[in-house]
């Protein structure tokens, strides 16, 4: 695929998937006293605090998705300069396996900021763009081509 995108191109849509709207579900744990425990899942808080999204384009699984907005939300917290935002997305999406099922193929690039234009060539069903407009942020990441040789 070869695309242009524009950082403040199209007018993007909101995402809401049903991970937003979730709200968080107690397991309320009976112990041999009558005191009642509540106990949330972690990866339930995680989903229910995520930012909203526009999503300009997206063509990663969903499951793919949520995870890659959860590493970004944890590196813009994490970091105040974008550089080190884009680094720390970039090294987890390298190093994790399920965002690596291509063998053989290049590595994960991360564009981040509020304005920028780029013309791209990625590998099909691996390219996702986005805005967190809580941070001011745009996202594009994608994978790119693997090295080949003539």
């Amino acid at each position: 695929h070869r695309l242009e995108y524009v950082g403040q191109g199209a007018a993007p849509r909101p995402c809401r998937g049903p991970w937003h709207r979730r709200r968080l579900q107690a397991t309320v744990a009976m112990g041999d006293s009558d005191d009642e425990e509540e106990q949330v899942d972690p990866a339930e808080r995680a989903l229910a605090d995520l930012p909203e999204v526009f999503v300009r384009r997206n063509e990663l699984r969903d499951d793919l998705f949520i995870k890659l907005q959860l590493i970004c939300v944890g590196a813009l917290k994490k970091h105040k300069m974008q550089k080190d935002v884009a680094q720390e997305i970039k090294q987890e999406l390298d190093k994790a396996d399920e965002f690596n099922e291509l063998i053989g193929k290049g590595p994960w690039q991360v564009i981040i900021g509020r304005s920028f234009a780029s013309s791209i060539t990625h590998e099909a069903m691996h390219l996702s763009f986005f805005d967190f407009p809580k941070f001011q942020e745009t996202f594009l990441i994608y994978k790119s081509l693997g090295v080949q040789s003539t």
